[in-house]
């Protein structure tokens, strides 16, 4: 069986290996729905949102936010661009790992909203980063990329051309679902950090 995955070409090899991390991601991840596409708001923005309502005052939630920054990404004077204890906001530029075939990493900006037993967090700024060439802004045109390529696989009428199209959208779907699981699995450290954090 081994023998017959490694025969094949350096680009059957690529879109299987792809569609393996796909399957994976599709078969571990319960948090939200994976469509292949990226949660944006109504502005067509990146919008990933989490909230939750610790038994912690405004003064403790400020301290467990940094908490977690300094755990999570080393030196929270790095990651912290702005510390507003008056107006209980905290920003963080960080990057975290991602499996996606173009990037290694997503850079992104993440705001956290805080007052006495509650807590929202959102990141809304995302940027694919890799070895090989320039920061490249996500946004919106993921998603159309994803509503594109189904158009294709569906009026495709050619067997192997179509065969080829849903492919590279699978492929798609799983470069965006491996973000999307990056980070509603960092949203969801934040959440398990300072709400379970309480009882320690």
């Amino acid at each position: 069986m081994f023998s017959a995955i490694f025969a094949r070409s350096p680009t059957q090899y690529f879109i299987l290996k792809h569609l393996l991390l796909f399957a994976l991601l599709a078969a571990t991840t319960h948090t939200f729905a994976q469509d292949g596409r990226l949660p944006l708001d109504s502005k067509n923005s990146i919008n990933y949102t989490d909230s939750g309502q610790p038994k912690l005052g405004k003064a403790e939630l400020h301290q467990k936010v940094r908490e977690w920054v300094e755990k999570k990404f080393g030196n929270a004077e790095n990651a912290i661009t702005s510390d507003d204890k008056q107006a209980g906001i905290i920003l963080i530029t960080s990057y975290i790992p991602v499996i996606h075939s173009d990037y290694q990493y997503v850079r992104f900006d993440l705001g956290v909203q805080y007052k006495d037993n509650q807590y929202d967090a959102r990141i809304t700024t995302l940027d694919g980063v890799s070895a090989e060439h320039s920061p490249v802004r996500l946004n919106a045109k993921e998603n159309d990329n994803i509503t594109a390529k189904e158009q294709i696989a569906k009026t495709e009428n050619n067997r192997k051309k179509r065969k080829d199209a849903e492919l590279a959208l699978q492929l798609a779907k799983a470069d965006n679902d491996g973000i999307n699981t990056s980070l509603y699995n960092l949203l969801a450290d934040l959440k398990t950090y300072i709400v379970g954090s309480k009882a320690d």
